[in-house]
């Protein structure tokens, strides 16, 4: 309880500070090490680069958002923490590069690190998605118009998508080719993702070069209660609800959702239902942007969480010694949580301050108290690896 405590005020002196400071922006150096393995200097430097930018951010922020303060048991604390006192870089540059004696090679950089949220910060977001690896997105939405129902298995875009398309671009983000992402969709696979099956929505997503897919339905409709003004001049007033997720490929998680409404009049009623659905998807499109940046700049400036799935396990006291020692072998793991496990094949969320390839990169590096792993699949967000034959 004392602990707690500790950490509570912890979290009011961060609020109270970041609120004193919101928007302020600090030149820092920083510096980040990563590891050489297998002779690949451009994989370190890239490791490297990216853990002086956390490092940067950390300076700015303070001590408060490193994982030695906070102990694993209060990862809710250390969140809440974090969104109340995120920072993020603006701009940097790489100033100098120089390998160290235990084969390693160490990063230097100028960065301009912000306080605050970069929702709006375009120069910031495209930084962001440069680290990200520049993530593409696709759209998939079930749209019906007043009486017009648009299928969903034709080319052409409807109206929503159009206009989240549109939004979203503006702020950078990078879509996959929308007239031959959807002739490539089947009937029942795009109606299972349209009636809330993830799974489904990540495979049309993985199969089409996405990393992330928004889908959801559009609906808009002539509203009654009319005003007065409105029948007397011939006016119609429609409104439009949105229900939008963004599901990620790799893993079928959702990371973000979005309902939206508006409303239009127009004199014709499809014309109207129109309108109110492009004002709603503008909405979402900004709601859904915020929130998406909001989770990726979680992933580079405090850690993210890489799905592990392990297979040719031989025994549970093999997936204990895994999941016991991956935090002392791999540079990086905060805490590692076992999900599921069942012939021979076990599942297991990692929180690590890096990113999947260096995940993967280490583990297949590495013996792990004797147990040598393969990488034999690796995404954005997930690594799969088995363990070879005759090991422990």
């Amino acid at each position: 309880m004392k602990q707690l405590q500790i950490f509570v005020l912890i979290l009011a002196l961060a609020v109270a500070v970041f609120a004193q400071n919101p928007g302020e922006t600090k030149e820092v150096i920083a510096r980040g090490l990563g590891a050489i393995l297998a002779g690949d200097e451009v994989k370190a430097k890239e490791d490297a680069t990216a853990a002086a930018l956390r490092n940067a951010v950390e300076q700015v922020v303070g001590t408060i958002v490193q994982s030695d303060v906070l102990v694993e048991n209060y990862q809710t604390v250390e969140d809440q923490i974090y969104t109340r006192t995120t920072g993020y870089v603006q701009k940097y540059d790489v100033i100098s590069t120089s390998k160290q004696a235990d084969n390693a090679l160490e990063v230097t950089v100028r960065a301009i690190v912000k306080m605050g949220d970069l929702q709006n910060d375009l120069e910031a977001i495209g930084v962001l998605l440069s680290r990200k690896g520049k993530p593409r997105t696709m759209v998939l939405i079930e749209e019906r118009n007043v009486t017009q129902d648009y299928t969903q298995f034709a080319t052409d875009m409807n109206v929503t998508e159009t206009a989240l398309m549109n939004e979203m671009m503006n702020f950078g983000f990078p879509f996959v080719d929308a007239r031959q992402a959807r002739a490539s969709i089947a009937r029942d696979m795009a109606t299972a993702a349209l009636q809330g099956d993830a799974r489904a929505a990540a495979s049309i997503a993985t199969r089409l070069g996405a990393e992330i897919i928004i889908t959801g339905t559009a609906v808009s409709k002539v509203a009654s209660g009319v005003p007065k003004v409105l029948q007397q001049s011939g006016f119609k007033s429609c409104q439009a609800n949105l229900n939008l997720r963004v599901i990620r490929a790799d893993d079928a998680s959702i990371i973000a959702v979005a309902t939206t409404h508006d409303r239009a009049a127009h004199i014709d009623e499809i014309t109207g239902g129109t309108q109110a659905l492009q004002k709603a998807a503008k909405k979402a499109a900004i709601e859904l942007k915020d929130k998406i940046v909001k989770v990726w700049q979680k992933d580079i400036y405090s850690g993210a969480q890489v799905q592990l799935q392990v297979l040719n396990i031989t025994s549970f006291s093999q997936l204990n010694t895994l999941k016991n020692s991956l935090k002392y072998y791999v540079r990086g793991v905060q805490g590692v949580n076992q999900r599921e496990f069942g012939g021979g094949t076990a599942l297991f969320d990692v929180d690590i301050k890096g990113n999947a390839e260096q995940l993967a990169t280490e583990l297949e590096a590495k013996a792990i108290e004797g147990i040598q792993l393969e990488v034999i699949g690796m995404t954005a967000n997930k690594v799969t690896v088995r363990i070879k034959d005759g090991m422990n």
